[in-house]
Order: C-alpha cells, then structure tokens, then sequence
C-alpha cells in the first residue's frame, strides 16, 4: 500500500512578477506565518529587481520570460514536493488548507489533479460547485477550471509530459484558458482528474478576466475551444451562448457577432499552431 500523504508533501507553487521582498506572502496567510509551509516563488522580473530568500523552505526562481503559463511551467520542472498547490499572489488562504489537500489525494491516490473550491473574501463561492466528491470531473467541470483551485501529484503529471499552453495565459497571444486545455490534456491522456468540495482558497470578487470586452471573451474562447473540443467546437460556442443568455451576459441580438469573433480565434490558433 503507498504512504499516505501528508503536509510536508505539499509544496505552493506562486507565480508573481517584478518582486524584490517577500513581504507580499504575509497577507497571503492570517492565520500563522508563510515560512511554516514550503514555497516555490516564481519571480517575473528584469535584472534590476531581483528577490532573494533567506528562507531554506521558501524558495525563489527569478525568470526573465513573460507569460503565466511560461511561470506555470517553469515552477512545475523545478517542483520539489509530492504535490503541487498552484497559486497566484492575490489569493488568501483558508486555514487548514493544506489538510484538505493531502486527505483529498489520500482519498484520490490516482488523481494526477484535483481541483478544490474557491471564494470571493466576503465568502461567496466563485461558481455553483457540485456538492460531492467526484472521481472523475466531467467535461463542464474541466472546462471551468481557475489554477487557484488546482493542486498536481507532481509525478503523474511530470510522467504525462503535459505543461501549460504558452499560447494561453496572461501575457500570451490568448489572454486566458490555459487551466482548461491543461487540465482537459490531463484527462485525453487518460491521467485521473478530480474533485473535492472544499474550499482552500479565497480571491477578489472581481477577476481580470471580468474586465474584458465580450469580443475578445469570445475570440480567446473561440481558440481554447477549438484546441480542447476540436471537431465538437460549434457544439461548445453553442452551449457557451446559451450560458451568456442565460446570465443576460449578452443579447440575443449579439450572437452572430459573438459566433463571429468565435471563428476568429479558431483561425488565429489554427494558423499559429501550423506554423
């Protein structure tokens, strides 16, 4: 029987840019201080503003690359624990986070990924989650996926081969979708993808993707849309539509225009992927 997991297998895998102190970590946990756990820190930043730690548990990459998933990638080749917690720098944790974690993958032994809930800070959940436990997260649940939710058994995922896109993400050609297509490539690859109803996370109500245009919504939705569902691409900008309507995120009278900057993505990813 494998041993069972636990909190000194954990490792938090931060991405953050242009730092030159630690002292952003302190907000991150109210509950006790960020030197009790380990931390892996990727730096994006230029030559003149370097961060450093004194910590032997808190460790600091500093990249000169631009792009989240670049960061993501980088922090996941250089990942020193048997899980990997993926994590931003406006987050704040819940405590006890950690324990939910490795009993979640001691419960999961096969997961290569399981995704927990996360919160806005006045307590509201960021999306109605399913209330159970699921072994194998289906195709909607994959699809609405932010890396905040998401922690790795670093070997499954190490021995799958998969990275995140670098055409998606902050900084990228297409500003978001880098968590689904990794975590839809995890599931393709036949590596188990799951979900527990706890949350370990809590995050500004507003995200930045909430801030920008519905043309550029759906052309960035058109390409990660196409690079997961491929031949089922019409069926996913349908349903997608249909959420938008639903939520009065946009008119009827808007739906060609939508479909039409859909379709702009899908080329946009087709032409730099044939390259």
């Amino acid at each position: 029987m494998a041993q069972a997991f636990k909190k000194s297998d954990i490792e938090i895998l931060l991405s953050t840019m242009n730092r030159d102190s630690l002292d952003f970590l302190t907000p991150m946990f109210p509950f006790t201080h960020f030197t009790e756990f380990k931390i892996l820190i990727i730096n994006q930043t230029t030559q003149e503003n370097i961060l450093q730690s004194p910590y032997v548990n808190i460790r600091v990459i500093n990249s000169f690359e631009k792009g989240l998933s670049k960061s993501r990638n980088l922090a996941l080749a250089n990942a020193g624990g048997k899980i990997a917690l993926m994590t931003d720098d406006d987050v704040i944790f819940k405590e006890g986070f950690d324990e939910t974690i490795y009993t979640a993958f001691n419960a999961f032994p096969d997961a290569a990924l399981i995704k927990f809930c996360a919160a806005a800070f006045e307590g509201k959940l960021f999306r109605k989650y399913t209330r159970h436990a699921v072994k194998n997260m289906n195709a909607m649940q994959r699809l609405n996926t932010m890396s905040i939710e998401i922690a790795l058994n670093v070997e499954r995922v190490k021995q799958s081969g998969i990275i995140f896109n670098a055409l998606f993400g902050l900084g990228s050609f297409f500003s978001m979708g880098e968590e689904p297509i990794f975590v839809n490539d995890l599931h393709k690859a036949g590596f188990q993808v799951s979900f527990v109803p706890k949350t370990i996370v809590t995050h500004k109500s507003v995200k930045d993707s909430d801030n920008i245009a519905i043309s550029e919504v759906y052309r960035i939705r058109g390409a990660y849309l196409k690079k997961i569902f491929d031949k089922q691409f019409f069926l996913w900008v349908g349903i997608q539509l249909m959420y938008h309507l639903k939520g009065r995120v946009i008119t009827p009278f808007q739906i060609p225009f939508c479909i039409k900057n859909a379709l702009k993505g899908r080329k946009q990813l087709l032409n730099l992927t044939e390259k």
